[in-house]
């Protein structure tokens, strides 16, 4: 029985670790060959129209990508709108000056020189660190003539600042979901050693144990749900059946479902939906599991005997819903951050509760593929409000 629930477990972790290995290593690669992609495209179009210099100036100007050529002195002869966005410069002025009387970055300067230098292409990755720290993608091409002499560099700068701060939410997702895992599978082996030995004679202790090793075993299953269903979501895998539908009759099937919970824990809940509200166009399984999610907290850390609303209004093409209570409340500083995968304002209350720390990333994820938004107010002991806006049927 021991070995058997044990197996069980290990395959439960196995896949966790698997989905958390997948989740973000797709989105990274998809973002990171669009950016060779169109960086290779974008040199073979500048080497193409090289000799057609109004053809070269409308390239440069319609690239996202930021483009300086200097020539074999050293001296800029174009730069592209976009690479006086990108980077801080010493000039606004470009034209025939020095390239390190323009470029801050001593980096940038050294790759230039190098290129000028060696006749050779030159690609780096540059942090810059200021207000707001940026990484750029530089590669540096020298363009010859038909005797080998260097005639210009073509420098193109790709912001792939964004990319980064997706490598480092997967590093911080695998340590999250390591962590998430070490808990309920420490817990699991120590009862299973402890029924191994001195509890296995004992019919009281092994039924308690048991239930705990059952306990921790289906937190490793909702962790495994959880992800599965945030990682099908995010890549468009799961496809929305968007219908018009009634909010009330929502609404009122999730409460349905959480009445007993908020009888034991003395809850009053009210829901106001006016009569008059528009149908909302959604996928009904998914905005159920949306509200569910939202009630399955205020309820969770509201304490005993607390209230609970739901309150719907129409706003023009948009139906926006609040799910209010006056329970423990968040922080200023952590709202920012609630929606982030794995992020609890309280650890140990919200792993006592039960949760995964998804459900609100999955709630943010199910309401930006209905076209919607959300958004939450709280203060610390005072309650919280999340606000859903959803396009309505008119």
């Amino acid at each position: 029985m021991e070995y058997f629930l044990v197996l069980i477990v290990f395959v439960v972790a196995v896949l966790v670790f698997l989905v958390s290995r997948h989740f973000y290593h797709r989105r990274i690669s998809q973002i990171r060959y669009s950016h060779d992609s169109a960086r290779d495209d974008f040199l073979k179009q500048l080497s193409n129209s090289w000799v057609d210099r109004e053809n070269f100036e409308t390239i440069l100007s319609s690239m996202v990508e930021g483009v300086i050529v200097i020539n074999s002195k050293g001296k800029i002869e174009h730069a592209s709108p976009n690479f006086c966005q990108l980077l801080e410069l010493r000039s606004k002025e470009t034209q025939d000056k020095l390239y390190w009387e323009v470029i801050w970055n001593q980096e940038i300067n050294d790759s230039l020189k190098e290129a000028l230098l060696h006749k050779r292409a030159v690609r780096k990755e540059i942090n810059i660190i200021g207000p707001q720290e940026s990484f750029f993608s530089m590669q540096i091409s020298p363009v010859m003539d038909r005797e080998d002499k260097l005639l210009s560099l073509i420098a193109v700068f790709h912001d792939i600042t964004e990319l980064k701060k997706l490598e480092k939410i997967r590093a911080e997702f695998v340590a999250n979901v390591s962590h998430e895992l070490k808990t309920p599978l420490t817990a699991i082996k120590g009862f299973v050693e402890t029924l191994k030995t001195s509890a296995k004679d004992d019919p009281v202790a092994l039924v308690r144990f048991l239930d705990i090793i059952e306990k921790q075993a289906q937190r490793l299953e909702n962790l495994v749900n959880d992800l599965l269903i945030l990682s099908s979501i995010e890549f468009k895998e799961v496809k929305m059946n968007f219908m018009a539908e009634s909010l009330n009759k929502i609404i009122h099937s999730v409460t349905a479902l959480q009445k007993k919970i908020i009888e034991d824990k003395g809850h009053q809940i009210t829901v106001d939906i006016p009569a008059d509200l528009p149908n909302i166009l959604v996928d009904r399984l998914r905005m159920e599991q949306v509200f569910l999610n939202l009630l399955d907290n205020a309820v969770k850390f509201t304490p005993p005997g607390g209230k609970i609303s739901i309150q719907a209004r129409w706003e023009k093409s948009f139906v926006s819903v609040e799910v209010k209570d006056n329970g423990v409340g968040i922080p200023a500083e952590h709202l920012s951050r609630v929606f982030e995968r794995f992020y609890r304002v309280d650890r140990a209350r919200s792993r006592e509760a039960g949760g995964t720390g998804l459900g609100l990333a999955i709630v943010r994820q199910i309401v930006s593929a209905h076209q919607g938004k959300i958004e939450v107010e709280s203060s610390l002991e005072l309650g919280s409000t999340f606000r859903i806006f959803l396009p309505c049927q008119i």
